[in-house]
């Protein structure tokens, strides 16, 4: 049996993340049936298009359009306590991972936004950047999985899109 194709872009972002943020256990391409929750926080990575136009005689533009997913296990946020703090406190986690904000409203370093705001070139030698011309998106009222009883998680993506150059 051949081995599973790992997307090489897709695999550029995962590295990416992986040296800016250490909050993920493991990293999956595509969306995985099920994810064991030892296996939380989870980074789910995907494609949801890929747009090619010529830009010379020579060379096709790239848009890919990406869903970075995250699911984190709010078990270890819970609380018996009843006060407001105590019941959204799973969900602050994920919008800490997803975009984390300083006191003066700047993206936290690590944040899943700052690190593709902030790194736009991810691969010179290919030219492969965030494209920050296309609007990047968070959406927290998304699942896409059916939560099985006895599973605590809340997900999170968001989707942008990354450009590079090839030469035909």
């Amino acid at each position: 049996m051949s081995k599973p194709y790992s997307d090489p872009i897709l695999q550029k972002y995962i590295d990416l993340i992986k040296a800016n943020c250490g909050d993920f256990k493991a990293f999956y391409q595509g969306e995985p049936v099920r994810i064991p929750n030892s296996s939380l926080p989870a980074l789910l990575i995907s494609k949801r298009q890929t747009q090619v136009g010529p830009l010379s005689n020579a060379e096709d533009g790239h848009q890919m359009g990406i869903t970075i997913t995250v699911i984190v296990d709010v078990r270890k946020d819970l609380s018996t306590e009843e006060s407001i703090p105590a019941v959204t406190n799973g969900v602050a986690t994920l919008y800490d991972i997803m975009e984390g904000r300083n006191e003066d409203y700047t993206l936290k370093d690590g944040s899943i936004l700052d690190i593709l705001r902030t790194n736009l070139l991810v691969d010179d030698v290919h030219q492969l950047r965030t494209d920050l011309d296309s609007v990047t998106r968070v959406d927290y009222g998304t699942t896409l999985r059916d939560r099985p009883a006895g599973e605590w998680y809340i997900e999170a993506s968001v989707d942008f899109v990354c450009t590079f150059v090839q030469v035909r």
